[in-house]
């Protein structure tokens, strides 16, 4: 459990979840609960970290602790089959999900049990999809089957992919490669990796999400620029988004807001607090402070922002943040 939610600060509303260092926030819309990533909640079976259940309505969080001894959790999304997925790794590698309504947890492990799988999402095929960062495959659960297929990815050693995996144009899906500083997109239709090689070095590219003009946008962690690539012709542009009052945005994810803009969880590897709404047609980013200064946000949820909503893990500052789409641009 957990004490209620704050009053709304600044567009906010914030669901404290001290010391369990929440990462994702998961909107779950059939029951109203928002389901959390802790990255940090030992259980009594030797796991790291949990899921937890949170209650808009009260602020209570009931968690559930992963179901593999010494391993924690990496990225999670709901799948066409109703149950929350996500990724485990550690002392062994896998994944997994949780039915939302008997609580009960099935896991299935990779090959390889230092693989690192980190993130996961549906992709068009009735499968989810998973990057292995260690073992560096792509790799994909049947829903049917519940079978596992892995593919290696080519591109070298450095050729890592990292926490996020989306959905792209048509049969494909894509990936960051952060130290290899690309974006892979793989069709799974035909089997085909497409890369395409960031401009700026060592940018360590990240978040990734469709745009409204149908393109790839994504965000540059070191780089502090937000880069597009052409559907068409695969060309980068890139547009800086540092500013007086944000200097260092050290910009996360990026998701499709309900309003066309790219909204952006920032500060999460450098301890800062800001979302921003980037504009695709202007070119111009806007930043919002989170209620808590230094709150490490790590993600926010596509499917929700998709809503109207805007749901953000606070890995240091401890909280579950809320916001509506429209109250904040309501605001500037």
């Amino acid at each position: 459990m957990t004490a209620a939610f704050a009053a709304p600060l600044g567009g906010f509303v914030e669901y404290p979840d001290p010391l369990h260092a929440p990462c994702e926030g998961i909107y779950h819309a059939p029951t109203g609960q928002i389901y959390v990533e802790e990255i940090v909640n030992p259980g009594t079976n030797g796991s790291v970290g949990s899921l937890g259940a949170l209650d808009p309505a009260t602020g209570e969080i009931d968690r559930y602790p992963l179901p593999v001894p010494g391993t924690t959790a990496g990225g999670a999304a709901f799948g066409p089959d109703g149950n929350l997925w996500f990724t485990y790794f550690d002392t062994s590698s896998g994944v997994a999900f949780l039915d939302p309504y008997s609580k009960q947890f099935s896991t299935f492990p990779t090959a390889d049990p230092t693989a690192t799988p980190t993130d996961i999402w549906p992709g068009p095929d009735n499968a989810m999809y998973f990057p292995e960062s260690i073992a560096q495959n792509l790799g994909r659960i049947d829903l049917a089957t519940h079978q596992i297929t892995e593919t290696p990815i080519p591109g070298g050693g450095l050729n890592v992919p990292t926490t996020i995996i989306m959905p792209g144009a048509g049969t494909k899906m894509m990936f960051s490669a952060a130290l290899a500083n690309r974006i892979v997109e793989y069709d799974t239709a035909t089997g085909e990796f497409t890369h395409h090689d960031v401009p700026t070095a060592a940018a360590i590219p990240q978040g990734l999400t469709l745009g409204p003009d149908g393109a790839i946008w994504f965000s540059e962690t070191l780089g502090a620029k937000i880069g597009r690539i052409d559907p068409v012709s695969g060309a980068i542009t890139e547009y800086p988004i540092a500013t007086p009052e944000v200097p260092v945005p050290s910009m996360g994810p990026l998701v499709l807001g309900s309003d066309g803009n790219l909204w952006s969880a920032n500060g999460g590897f450098t301890g800062g607090g800001t979302i921003g709404r980037f504009d695709t047609t202007t070119h111009q980013i806007e930043y919002f402070d989170l209620p808590r200064p230094a709150s490490g946000p790590c993600d926010i949820d596509l499917v929700a922002a998709a809503a109207g909503r805007l749901v953000i893990g606070q890995t240091t500052g401890g909280a579950v943040a809320v916001a509506g789409i429209d109250d904040l641009n309501a605001m500037k």
